[in-house]
């Protein structure tokens, strides 16, 4: 298994995200200048951070080989929420005022806002590699899912985007409190979604069926809600410091554990003091981050259910946001003092980070404002050869085409032409003159046929009834 690192946002003013070894609790790196609200932290695309900051109307974006902000950019209200998508292309926050914006990372355009909820939007999430569906949360009680294909319709107007709100996919009103944390599990569009609230229960949902699949009731109010990988097994994170798991493919029977409550459908994972505001697995499942509100970060071993080491201190101000994921290549190194950097290129060239680095423009902070793409350019893209180049049209059909007859590879001229992309419209136009030349050679030459098959069909028949006669 690769190198597994943590990081931990807090809320604290003058705050900072932390970068630590899983395996060793060894700080590795220190990103400055962070207070995100909970929810409000997550991972863009393969090359960036992104944080909303609490109370304030901005967001904060950081590049992993540098330990200060790269950009900032501007919204109209605080952004209580954030979430991207896997790829990175698009960000959605979520307002104190329960609206939720959406921008393109690629050219930092406001595609569009539309108010979702009555109250402020707790969380975001978007569904896993495919980032299809964006699930929104809300004080409202309510859970809606939202069908980015719909969200960012282009056949719409902007008088259209700017005074009609997307209809959701679906809308879950179940719970009875605010809800606090929402996570979407592995299966993309038949993936399961879980949903946590104040009113002390965890609901699995259906994304293929929009139905509600179980509901589960803890003896706490439920801050922060996870799966592992594999989606067996739920971690709910309560207000009274203690983390419950239950088992989503079977009974929970037996095991080891602290204060088990094998009887009642679930385990107790006890140690914390305060509410566990955030959780993340390690990708073999094996172990489970916890971040609590005195600031605590710890590591537990999922096999005995025992806390193996902490990460960070009580006093550090609440743990807002937890992320785990594989080491990035380019980790700003020797940030924390301690951290041994493994010998490869990847990691020896983090000082100046990616060569081609995923496009980041500043985002707009209204709608309908161009940023930084002018109108005739499309958005940046970064060609670094991870997909194969298929052309810019599909010729499969058309390369069979061109076996059959010595007519069909005439153009071959003009189709590599617009396969190579070129913008030579004068050639264009001459080969297009071409074609439409050889067309009407062909439709003569078919009418020939055509008459002389005639003519010859009537001698024959002629010929026929003659000697028949």
């Amino acid at each position: 298994m690769h190198q597994q690192v943590a990081l931990i946002a807090s809320s604290v003013d003058g705050g900072s995200v932390t970068t630590w070894d899983v395996g060793t609790g060894t700080l590795l790196a220190t990103y400055r200048t962070n207070t995100s609200p909970r929810n409000g932290f997550c991972r863009l695309g393969r090359d960036y951070l992104l944080g909303s900051q609490l109370g304030k109307g901005s967001l904060h974006f950081w590049s992993w080989h540098k330990d200060h902000v790269l950009q900032r950019a501007f919204t109209v209200e605080p952004m209580q929420a954030v979430a991207a998508t896997a790829d990175g292309m698009y960000v959605a926050g979520g307002g104190a005022s329960g609206t939720i914006y959406i921008w393109a990372t690629g050219s930092g355009q406001l595609l569009r806002s539309w108010p979702a909820h009555y109250k402020a939007v707790t969380s975001l999430v978007f569904t896993q590699h495919s980032g299809g569906l964006l699930l929104s949360g809300g004080e409202d009680t309510v859970v809606s899912t939202w069908l980015l294909m719909d969200v960012l319709d282009a056949s719409l107007s902007q008088q259209a985007v700017q005074q009609q709100a997307p209809t959701p996919l679906y809308t879950w009103s179940e719970h009875t409190l605010p809800v606090t944390s929402i996570h979407v599990g592995a299966g993309q569009a038949n993936a399961i979604a879980v949903t946590a609230s104040l009113d002390r229960s965890c609901k699995i949902w259906s994304l293929a069926q929009g139905t509600l699949l179980r509901s589960l009731t803890f003896p706490a109010s439920i801050h922060s809600v996870h799966t592992d990988p594999g989606d067996h097994a739920l971690y709910a994170g309560a207000g009274d410091g203690c983390i419950f798991e239950t088992s989503l493919v079977g009974e929970v029977t037996g095991g080891e554990g602290t204060g088990e409550r094998a009887e009642a459908g679930y385990y107790t994972l006890e140690g914390n003091t305060t509410a566990v505001t955030c959780l993340a697995t390690t990708t073999d499942a094996s172990q489970l981050v916890s971040g609590c509100e005195d600031g605590t970060a710890t590591v537990w071993d999922m096999r005995t259910r025992q806390p193996m080491r902490s990460l960070q201190k009580a006093g550090k101000g609440p743990v807002t946001a937890l992320l785990v994921m594989d080491r990035p290549a380019f980790l700003a190194a020797g940030q924390g003092g301690r951290g041994e950097k493994p010998n490869s290129s990847a990691h020896n060239s983090s000082k100046t980070g990616p060569q081609r680095p995923q496009p980041l423009a500043p985002f707009s902070k209204y709608y309908g404002a161009a940023g930084t793409v002018k109108p005739w350019e499309g958005v940046p893209v970064v060609i670094d050869g991870s997909t194969p180049f298929r052309g810019a049209v599909s010729t499969s059909g058309m390369a069979a085409m061109m076996n059959s007859s010595q007519q069909d590879r005439d153009l071959t001229p003009a189709l590599n032409l617009l396969a190579n992309g070129s913008n030579e419209s004068v050639g264009l136009q001459a080969e297009n003159e071409k074609l439409h030349k050889q067309l009407q050679q062909a439709q003569h030459a078919s009418e020939r046929w055509q008459h002389l098959h005639s003519e010859l069909q009537s001698a024959c028949v002629n010929k026929l009834l003659k000697t028949s006669g």
